[in-house]
């Protein structure tokens, strides 16, 4: 019986061989896969944005941002390695595109083109492309002109392999803005004609370089190198580079964590503010990172050290040496209903003139650059999830940061030749220590095929050492997010910003007045609440539409003091999506 169907296995091989070896064409023919997921109107119409993990072992440090306005992101196809898929037929008459257009038209002059395009080029590349220009609109009350408006160019390359992974990008992003925030009752500020003939635009070029690689079953894990070269309107200049390389390395049933990184930042400003001086800031750092735990087990724990060398600076505020801890520890299966944690990071942060003007854009071209201790960085909380879908996250938060950036107003400045942010409506900088503690929550929600709602708050406390005040922070910070998908050709989606009260700077306008010793009043800003909607809906499977709208809310309705916003804004676009091939 054995030989029998051992002689049986034999003849249907060699029949299968014979078969192949007959001289006839073989057709080539494409075989589509279909993931076991069709995609819905959510995954197309979402605006790109960076991906945001809501998870305890990857938290980012409590920072406070101000910007209402959203930065539009060059969006990138990133592979990721992933286990074998489950085959299943994909009934949908729904169309993917790999490339899309998009087009709307607002009130306030507002316009929105965006054109992106990635394309496979084999089963392990992908070449992308990116344009973007937006204009957010103007303020017609304003005394001068209040346009802003971005231009982004951005083109990436993603190799993926069984091995390895890489993601590089070259980005070019122009940003302009104009220094609209003067004090509107100033007699001294109401001369038109002085207004006219000055330069209150402000454009700030950035060259973006970036490059991410990922390598598998390897103790080298990742190696990335970000590069950033930045130009304005007032002959600033500032160059950029980061690099930082992750080792792993197996210790019994423990990882090894080794992560040096190399920072150096240079700054040039064509003079400074109380006089005709150039300034010039200079850093570079080396900082190793030292780590092993387990995440694996229901006790998750991380131990180790940050260590900071500052071997270049132009301000010796900064000790050269710094060692900071870095802590986790975590107690509880991933998705059980109690976890509690404790998270401690700290570190050594140059400052840089394209960061901060990333987080206010009315900073004056003249600042005064110098790295920010960060002591230490913590969150105590109780992380839980639930079956109905319903995760929770609550807890306090503690920070406590030396040499820490305030965004200070400038003095008005009765010398000004044609810059026009000397009429006191810009920011500088000052520095301080500062301890800040306060709670913290956040909770999401799913119910129905991808219906979510996200919540999360920050409530502070400040103390400060020099400075009388906590110049810009403010005392409470809250989101809100809600993406409903009515049926499967309209989707709505509700977002909610929430500024609290923060103590401002106030600077007076005088005639011929000394700008450094000009007087600072103490002024309260209200809170501030932006409530943004977007309606999408499908005509068919290339074409869609979208309504966007963007109320604000507030006693001054101004994030920045003297920087008035709209109050209604509201645009109407199409989306077209293709298909691009070589």
């Amino acid at each position: 019986m054995d030989r029998c169907l051992f002689f049986l296995v034999l003849f249907f091989a060699f029949l299968s061989v014979y078969s192949q070896d007959i001289d006839e064409n073989i057709k080539t023919q494409q075989i589509t896969v279909s993931k076991s997921y069709t995609p819905e109107l959510s995954d197309i119409t979402k605006i790109r944005s960076l991906i945001s993990i809501n998870d305890m072992l990857v938290s980012n440090k409590v920072t406070v941002t101000y910007s209402l306005i959203e930065v539009p992101v060059v969006s990138t196809f990133i592979p990721k390695k992933a286990s074998p898929l489950t085959l299943k037929r994909n009934n949908t008459d729904q169309s993917n595109f790999n490339s899309q257009f998009d087009f709307g038209l607002g009130n306030k002059g507002q316009l929105n083109i965006d054109l992106s395009s990635h394309i496979d080029v084999d089963r392990s590349q992908k070449i992308g492309i990116d344009i973007i220009n937006i204009n957010y609109g103007n303020i017609s009350s304003t005394k001068i002109s209040s346009d802003e408006s971005r231009f982004v160019f951005g083109i990436d390359h993603v190799f993926s392999s069984q091995k390895a992974q890489s993601t590089n990008k070259i980005v070019v992003n122009q940003h302009i803005v104009n220094y609209y925030g003067i004090d509107e009752n100033s007699s001294v500020l109401s001369d038109q004609l002085l207004l006219e003939r000055l330069n209150t635009k402000q454009s700030r070029n950035r060259i973006n370089l970036l490059s991410d690689w990922k390598i598998y079953n390897s103790v080298f894990k990742e190696a990335k190198l970000n590069f950033v070269f930045l130009n304005d309107s007032f002959g600033s200049k500032e160059e950029k580079i980061d690099f930082s390389l992750d080792v792993t390395i197996p210790f019994f049933r423990m990882k090894f964590l080794i992560s040096p990184n190399f920072s150096h930042v240079n700054t040039f400003f064509k003079e400074e503010y109380f006089n005709q001086n150039s300034l010039r800031s200079t850093y570079s750092k080396f900082e190793t990172l030292f780590q092993f735990g387990n995440i694996e087990n229901k006790f998750k724990y991380q131990f180790g050290a940050r260590f900071n060398y500052l071997f270049e600076q132009s301000n010796t505020l900064t000790p050269d040496f710094l060692i900071t801890p870095k802590l986790m520890m975590a107690y509880g299966l991933n998705n059980s209903d109690f976890q509690p944690y404790v998270i401690i990071d700290g570190g050594l942060k140059i400052n840089s003139y394209s960061f901060l003007s990333n987080i206010n854009p009315y900073v004056a071209p003249t600042l005064n650059i110098i790295p920010t201790q960060n002591l230490y960085n913590g969150k105590i909380g109780i992380k839980s999830s639930f079956d109905s879908g319903l995760e929770l996250n609550f807890g306090s938060h503690f920070q406590k940061q030396l040499n820490y950036p305030l965004f200070n107003r400038y003095a008005y400045d009765s010398g000004l030749d044609d810059q026009g942010y000397r009429l006191a409506n810009s920011f500088g900088l000052i520095y301080d220590d500062i301890i800040q503690h306060g709670i913290f929550g956040n909770a999401s929600i799913g119910f129905g095929k991808e219906n979510l709602f996200r919540f999360s708050f920050f409530q502070y406390n400040y103390k400060n050492n020099r400075v009388p005040h906590p110049w810009n922070l403010p005392e409470f910070r809250a989101k809100a997010d809600l993406n409903i998908n009515v049926s499967n050709n309209l989707n709505i989606n509700l977002k909610s910003i929430m500024t609290g009260k923060r103590p401002v700077a106030y600077k007076k306008v005088f005639l011929n007045q000394d700008p450094e010793n000009s007087p600072t009043e103490l002024k309260i800003l209200s809170q501030i609440t932006q409530l943004k909607m977007q309606i999408n809906y499908r005509l068919s499977s290339q074409w869609q539409t979208y309504i966007r709208s963007q109320f604000n809310f507030g006693k001054e309705n101004m994030n920045w003091d003297y920087y008035f916003l709209n109050q209604n804004l509201f645009l109407a676009g199409v989306r077209y999506g293709f298909n691009l091939s070589f």
